[in-house]
């Protein structure tokens, strides 16, 4: 048997399916949907079912097995079940709102009573949704919150020579096209900006583009240690390109890392050292083994940010409605400053990048 005997109007969501009684006791399938060899043998049991794969099915997404809505059955008796749209299937007789089932998520809006029967007023998608990550919050029909895919979500990382997008629900971001770079002079090359691309970008003979994208002497390029030049290691350091770290060095300019150490060589960079090198993304902060970046100090991701928030490249303020729970709230943008929390619990998992 695949019936049973449920009581009082309800809803129930049981394996992503949606299953309504009526008003009335009703007999309501709750456990698999009716085997089918055809789908002639679906008309007894269930208006408007098709069989999929040996079982009767509603064919139309967003279609649910329910009974008329308002119907009332004597005892014993079973209203006739078919596939109707979840609105219609939470309707029942009310008097006040309070006798009507809510939505699925109580963030997707409210019960109402309307000319005696239930209804809901859902919105449209969520409320305080993260910015930049290729998602978007919706409510269906019964009130529950999905998440689904959105190109037009997409986080700027706030490099001009790449190109931003969303990917199979995940920001990418390309290398821009080997040329000008598009806002501002330069060029762009492998997603970095450079100042040139070749010995004619520099404008002048007696310069050349260096393998870095930089225009330098030409002797910087002629494979000769020129110290009389400013050279502190092999066509590096002074006004030529800066030197690798171990290489030699006079002052922190020499260096790729900038950071020159006491003994004369160029090291690598630390998350104290003052500067703005290695993976940072502003000075001793937003790369993954320090600290997370201050408001207004430049950024890749919304990691790199105390706040959590990274937009065009730059950390924000934390508030009430960026979709992440930051700041001095108690939950995602509510306690604290912010608004009071409402008593279901708030699901992290929903409306948050990475999730």
């Amino acid at each position: 048997m695949w019936k049973r005997r449920l009581s009082a109007p309800c809803m129930v969501l049981l394996a992503g399916v949606v299953w309504a009684a009526c008003s009335g006791d009703a007999y309501i399938d709750v456990e698999q949907e009716p085997p089918c060899d055809s789908t002639a043998d679906c008309g007894s049991e269930l208006t408007g079912a098709e069989c999929i794969d040996g079982r009767c099915r509603c064919p139309e997404l967003g279609d649910v097995s329910c009974c008329e809505p308002g119907a009332r059955e004597e005892e014993g008796d079973r209203c006739e079940r078919a596939c109707r749209p979840v609105r219609e299937c939470v309707a029942a007789p009310c008097e006040a709102a309070r006798d009507c089932p809510g939505p699925v998520d109580p963030r997707c809006g409210q019960a109402l009573c309307v000319a005696g029967v239930c209804r809901l007023a859902l919105r449209e998608q969520l409320e305080h949704q993260r910015a930049g990550d290729c998602r978007v919050v919706k409510c269906d029909d019964a009130g529950a919150a999905r998440v689904e895919h959105s190109g037009s979500d997409v986080f700027n990382d706030g490099n001009e020579c790449t190109i931003d997008r969303c990917a199979h629900g995940t920001s990418v971001h390309l290398p821009h096209p080997t040329g000008p770079s598009p806002e501002t002079s330069g060029y762009c090359k492998d997603g970095k900006w450079v100042g040139c691309l070749r010995d004619e970008d520099c404008g002048n003979p007696s310069y050349a583009c260096s393998t870095s994208g930089r225009c330098v002497h030409e002797w910087c390029e002629n494979g000769i240690l020129d110290v009389s030049s400013g050279e502190t290691a092999l066509d590096c350091g002074g006004p030529c390109d800066p030197c690798e770290s171990g290489q030699p060095c006079d002052s922190d300019d020499d260096c790729v890392e900038q950071i020159c150490a006491e003994d004369g060589t160029c090291a690598h960079a630390r998350c104290g050292d003052r500067v703005l090198n290695g993976a940072e993304t502003d000075v001793d902060c937003g790369a993954p083994s320090c600290p997370a970046c201050d408001s207004g100090q430049k950024c890749g991701s919304h990691e790199s940010c105390q706040s959590g928030v990274c937009m065009d490249g730059v950390c924000r303020d934390a508030t009430c409605s960026d979709g992440v729970m930051n700041g001095d709230e108690a939950a995602r943008d509510c306690g604290g400053s912010c608004a009071v929390c409402p008593l279901y619990v708030d699901r992290p998992d929903i409306g948050h990048e990475g999730s």
